[in-house]
């Protein structure tokens, strides 16, 4: 018996020193108490010893109550999302740890980041003392230019913890949460010197980062239109174009082109050489949004399309949006191209200017108030009738021909203090075009915005902007007999309200008002003494457009998930004093049909219209390098362009939405997968994308479209639809770097009315003007040195369809054709290859005046790429088919820009 009893209380003696002390109860609360508090009470009573540094814990508190809870249940609450834990060194002693997988990344990151010579920089956001575990810190800032102070949108941070980076928006603004602490951030961006920040964060805080341009290495060059990284993350459909790039491209006779770069992406063709417009995704031209400056632009181009209205030296930023539009936009069915003006240096004054075979430029900005009040000028303007008196063409004689355009635009803004701005800027273009014996044609764009910023908390930041926007031509014909001017004009104030919050650090809310007033003068003809024709005054037309729009984007799961719910509701009113025809309700809208007029007084409600657009945008990250992304966006359009041809021209008219033509929409669904290398040395991706359009606009055959009072009569509306998949591919580093990129597509019509004089093609599908199945794209850099890059462009796209005559006879001598359905046939494809020589000059930094010589030949191979067909009628009723080239040869080009 005495045996058994010492037994068992060896035994029991053995399990007592064996429990571990992770498993001993506690029979206090704790709650509200420091850590190290409860931690040296816990030693007090128990035989524990806990090792640890106190920084690490000292701002941990207890939160609950653990009476009768273990010592790993009390360590598990407290370094609940931190990177600190336990471990227990032996019976008695318990050793708390900060996480060394972190400290380990940091400090290589740091060494090797010294070991290649690029020195850290370090920056602190609050006190050690202030380091709160597990605590999660949001770090915004504003990256620069260091010589310019120009915002850079669309540079990229990597952060050392977090799985994705993180992107600069159109203002050089940024905004990232990661656990407070050490953290290597490194900031890229094409043609800028690597930065890389020793960050420790311990608060929330803001940063800001001038980045060095550099001089262009072989070896470490990024050449694309969007930072590294961001064709992983950027919303689906969206790009971001370098304003540096676009210049080290070859440009027709040296000019430098914006909307020529844009034609040059996946998803978007032009109806051909010298075209002002662009189709995006199937749509018409009439379809994109273009906006300089928060204000819509009607008409981008100079000499008919020859160049494009905007000169690059006065453009800071371009944003494209060809899917996935952000709710914040609105008013065009297609796309969005956001244009933002240069704004000036606050600290100095600098400038440059260039100059080529058919015009010059030349801009500036600086300080009136240093670091307060700021300006930027840019002017530019042509001088070709030199080289178009040269030209000799089959057409006619172009040796008194006259073309001149001019442009300028001018920003100032002030900084009432870090937190509130204000900025004013005006653009400004006028055209002349004139062929001998023929009409001279004149137009002329004039913008002006005005826009306050002001962050008015750490979540919520607004900008109020006003505008005024005004677009007009004039067709002047000189001969004796019937000389005229038409005129036509269009005026638009506009306002906006809008506002960014952010209830969290992944959580973004936008939200604002948008309106617009349209007054259109629709086409005034006014006889000159002695002339035969006739008065026609057009009535006026008003209209108002406005929005109301909300978005929600939040990050999800570790950064991996984002995603984007908005919606936008917008409403048009068409308003008096005017007058509509009314017809025949059981009989189609024609002249014949027509039952009399019904006015309407100044201001009184002729037409309204309504529509809710719903936009969804999604991406996921599968790692740091791919992704996939998702989208859906209606929009609604009110506005129509009236015309019968393929591309933009200055004398297409722009009409509201009213009683016989109802706004056009229409839903796109996208999606994408998105890859890029580790090395970051090429990227890719592929998108699917498939839209519907409602209401589209289409004319009848032999349509009269200017100065008709019963223009409905000529109109029709009906459905589109359009797909496509879009491939590209980047080389971003070595000495050979470019973009590849094929598009496969669609574009198709139906214009299915109630009777036969309301269809097309029988109401059956057909092509539309601009449809383009194959669209390929190559643009390279080869760097021969440090300062001399050979550069070239190649593409291809399908013949544009047509409508051909397959039949013809006479009457009366006159040759009489009968037609196609409409655009059953197509014109030859479209290829052309352009070459140029970059010379930059020195690239020593502190060099005051630095240029660079641009030699570019376009078409080198001379191919007379047809912009249309027409055919005639010859007096044995055959038809001969004749094409249209605007370029049919080989052009050089030599150009030179300078900056101080």
């Amino acid at each position: 018996m005495i045996r058994a009893t010492v037994i068992l209380l060896f035994i029991f003696s053995l399990s007592v020193q064996a429990q571990s002390p992770l498993n001993i109860r506690l029979s206090a609360s704790y709650q509200g108490k420091s850590l190290p508090e409860a931690l040296q009470e816990i030693e007090s009573k128990e035989s524990i010893r806990f090792f640890y540094l106190a920084p690490w814990i000292q701002s941990v508190v207890l939160k609950q109550d653990f009476t009768n809870k273990t010592v790993q249940q009390l360590l598990m609450a407290a370094f609940e999302n931190t990177d600190l834990s336990f471990y227990e060194l032996n019976s008695g002693s318990i050793v708390l740890v900060r996480d060394p997988a972190r400290e380990m990344l940091h400090r290589d990151l740091l060494t090797t980041a010294i070991r290649e010579s690029r020195k850290p920089e370090k920056i602190e956001l609050g006190t050690a003392g202030q380091f709160r575990p597990g605590l999660k810190v949001r770090v915004t800032g504003k990256i620069t230019d260091s010589k310019t102070d120009e915002p850079v949108a669309g540079a990229t941070l990597m952060i050392s913890d977090l799985t994705a980076g993180v992107i600069t928006d159109q203002n050089g603004k940024f905004e990232a949460e990661m656990l407070s602490g050490a953290h290597i951030v490194s900031i890229n961006y094409i043609n800028y010197d690597e930065k890389i920040i020793d960050l420790n964060a311990f608060t929330d805080g803001e940063i800001n980062i001038r980045l060095d341009e550099t001089p262009v290495l072989l070896e470490e060059v990024v050449v694309v239109d969007r930072a590294a990284t961001e064709v992983t993350t950027a919303r689906i459909g969206q790009t971001r174009i370098s304003m540096q790039e676009i210049r080290r491209l070859p440009a027709l006779l040296g000019e430098v082109d914006i909307v020529k770069q844009i034609q040059a992406l996946p998803g978007v063709t032009t109806a051909g050489e010298a075209a002002s417009g662009f189709n995006v995704r199937g749509g018409g031209v009439d379809q994109n949004l273009i906006l300089y400056d928060g204000v819509p632009v009607f008409n981008t181009s100079h000499a008919f399309g020859f160049f494009s209205a905007f000169n690059a030296s006065a453009i800071r930023s371009v944003n494209f949006y060809r899917g996935g539009i952000p709710a914040e936009f609105g008013g065009r069915a297609s796309s969005v191209l956001d244009l933002t003006s240069t704004e000036g240096n606050y600290n100095r004054w600098q400038g440059g200017g260039g100059i080529g075979l058919l015009s010059a430029q030349l801009h500036a900005n600086g300080p009136i108030l240093k670091n307060k009040t700021s300006a930027a000028v840019s002017l530019r303007s042509t001088y070709s009738d030199w080289l178009l008196n040269t030209i000799r063409t089959n057409y006619s004689d172009l040796t008194q021909a006259d073309v001149s355009f001019f442009d300028g635009s001018a920003k100032l803004s002030h900084r009432f203090s870090d937190k509130a701005r204000i900025s004013a800027s005006w653009y400004g273009s006028t055209d002349g075009f004139r062929i001998s014996g023929d009409s001279t044609y004149s137009w002329k764009n004039q913008l002006f915005s005005l826009r306050f910023d002001k962050t008015i908390s750490n979540r919520l930041q607004g900008s109020l902007s006003a505008g005024f926007g005004s677009y007009q031509y004039t067709v002047t014909n000189l001969a004796p007999a019937s000389a005229f001017d038409l005129s036509y004009k269009i005026r638009y104030p506009t306002a906006k309200a809008d506002f960014t919050w952010r209830p969290g650090l992944n959580h973004k809310i936008s939200f604002g008002y948008q309106g617009t007033f349209y007054d259109f003068e629709p086409g005034n003809l006014i006889p000159a003494a002695g002339s035969s024709t006739s008065t026609i005054i057009m009535p006026g037309q008003r209209s108002t457009e406005q929005a109301v729009y909300f978005g929600d984007g939040i990050t999800l799961g570790s950064d991996k998930i984002y995603f984007e719910a908005g919606v936008r509701y917008s409403w048009f009113n068409e308003l008096g004093p005017g007058t509509i025809n009314l017809y025949d309700p059981l009989l189609p809208v024609e002249t014949i049909n027509n039952t009399g007029t019904k006015s309407f007084a100044r201001n009184e409600k002729i037409k309204s219209w309504n529509g809710l657009e719903p936009r969804l945008s999604a991406r996921f990250s599968i790692n740091e390098y791919a992704s996939v992304k998702a989208g859906f966006n209606r929009a609604y359009q009110f506005l129509h362009l009236i015309t019968n041809t393929t591309a933009v021209t200055p004398v297409d008219i722009w009409l509201p939405s009213g009683t016989y033509l109802r706004p056009q929409y229409a839903d796109q669904v996208s999606l994408g997968y998105y890859q890029m290398r580790k090395e970051k040395k090429w990227e890719g991706f592929v998108e699917g994308f498939f839209k519907n359009m409602y209401n589209i606009l289409e004319f009848k055959d032999g349509a009269n479209l200017i100065l008709n009072d019963q223009l409905e009569t000529d109109l029709l509306q009906g459905t589109g639809k359009a797909y496509g998949a879009e491939f590209s591919f980047t080389k971003n580093a070595g000495r050979l770097q470019g973009t590849a990129s094929y598009t496969w597509s669609r574009s198709l019509r139906t214009i299915n009315g109630p009777t036969e004089r309301e269809k097309i093609n029988k109401g059956m599908e057909y092509p539309s003007n601009f449809d383009q199945p194959h669209t390929v794209t190559v643009q390279w850099r080869y760097g021969i040195s440090r300062r001399i890059f050979f550069t070239g462009n190649f593409s291809f796209r399908s013949g544009r369809p047509v409508s051909a005559p397959f039949a013809g006879y006479i009457v009366d001598n006159i040759s009489i054709g009968n037609f196609s359905e409409r655009n059953q046939f197509r014109i030859p494809d479209y290829h052309r290859l352009d070459l140029g020589v970059i010379l930059e000059g020195s690239h020593r930094r502190n060099k005051k005046i630095s240029g660079s010589w641009a030699l570019s030949v376009i078409n080198l191979y001379g191919r007379k790429n047809p912009y249309s067909v027409f055919f005639k009628g010859q007096p044995n009723g055959i038809f001969n088919a004749y094409t249209i080239s605007v370029i049919g040869t080989m052009i050089p080009s030599l150009s030179y820009n300078f900056k101080f």
